[in-house]
């Protein structure tokens, strides 16, 4: 934590492994239907690797997008995530 920092240091390590829409359906008890329009409106954040293949709901990204929007300064070590 840094000496002038207001807010403390919180490290979190959540399972963000991407999963099918039909694994995100089943989780959240609703339709395959119902997720793969929220994916259509953007309010799922997906990936997919190639065209064609399988589509992913991105997990890391709905946690960062939900810790941005409470406010929270999100960073990555980078050198570890690199693209």
């Amino acid at each position: 934590m840094e000496k002038n920092s207001e807010r403390p240091v919180i490290i979190i390590q959540p399972d963000m492994a991407p999963i099918t829409l039909r694994e995100y359906a089943q989780r959240h008890g609703i339709t395959l239907e119902a997720v793969r329009a929220q994916v259509h409106r953007g309010s799922i954040p997906s990936l997919q690797i190639g065209k064609g293949s399988t589509i992913y709901v991105n997990q890391a990204q709905m946690i960062m997008s939900s810790l941005e929007a409470a406010g929270w300064d999100v960073k990555t070590p980078k050198e570890i995530y690199k693209a």
